[in-house]
């Protein structure tokens, strides 16, 4: 009789999650984003509460970017990140972001309905607890640059502690992918103001290209150097863009990008 029981059980389990399995697939067909003008201009007006510049023109349709900014939390970058991707195009969604694979794993029943997983390249945690991208879904990124008009989003730094601007996080990617693909970076300040405790995303504010130098008769010590010093002039113009208090160890931004420029030559 118990026998029975625990096999009635473990069928009754098993047949839930079937279930919640398809479920969660039937969500995650729907793509709305991905197929819907309509729905990108309602996910727009949905996120309220959070303005956004106009579009510059050096991201309108046909020119291509890698959007850089600081990193105040998960789920405040994401959900800015989709407002601006509501705002580059009414014909076709033109932005897919570098993100934890946590964003589509535990995206909430909206997220998976839009297809979020469609705009996701997920990194990886390795051993040493560091965020990286497998070499197939690096192929997979430079491909989709390729593509005319293209942009992706991705934080200048892994950690969010600091408002996403701690010089320790440091991270190269976007001049990497800047420099194989001759696409500018475009820095990108999410200004944020605290309600009920926590740290929201209230303004989205853009700055002017970075177009990477040439490495081509550099030796691979003086190419680290110049994907750092590249990367902290990203972060500069990023801090540039928020208000003081916000700029965690970027609060001398000006003074630190006269030093920078001059190391990379840029007047």
């Amino acid at each position: 009789m118990e026998k029975g029981l625990h096999y009635s059980e473990a069928v009754a389990s098993l047949l839930k999650r079937q279930t919640l399995e398809r479920a969660d697939a039937g969500l995650r067909s729907l793509a709305l984003l991905d197929r819907s003008r309509r729905v990108r201009r309602l996910m727009d007006l949905a996120i309220r509460d959070l303005r956004v510049e106009p579009i510059p023109v050096y991201l309108s349709e046909g020119n291509g970017a890698i959007l850089v900014s600081n990193y105040p939390s998960v789920s405040q970058s994401l959900r800015a990140v989709i407002k601006v991707g509501c705002r580059l195009s009414v014909e076709r969604p033109r932005i897919k972001a570098i993100a934890r694979p946590e964003i589509v794993t535990e995206a909430n029943p909206l997220l998976k309905a839009l297809g979020i997983g469609q705009f996701v390249f997920p990194v990886h945690k390795d051993q040493a607890g560091a965020y990286r991208l497998e070499r197939r879904v690096v192929k997979e990124v430079l491909r989709y640059l390729d593509q005319p008009g293209n942009v992706m989003w991705m934080s200048i730094t892994g950690r969010t502690r600091g408002n996403g601007l701690l010089e320790g996080d440091l991270r190269t990617g976007a001049v990497l992918f800047s420099l194989k693909k001759g696409i500018p970076l475009l820095p990108m300040g999410f200004v944020t103001k605290e309600h009920r405790g926590r740290s929201r995303v209230t303004e989205v504010r853009f700055g002017e290209p970075i177009h990477s130098p040439e490495l081509s008769d550099l030796g691979d010590f003086e190419r680290v150097d110049l994907m750092i010093d590249v990367s902290k002039l990203a972060m500069c113009e990023i801090a540039r863009l928020l208000p003081p208090g916000q700029r965690a160890d970027f609060e001398d931004a000006d003074e630190r990008l006269v030093d920078i420029k001059s190391r990379l030559g840029i007047d």
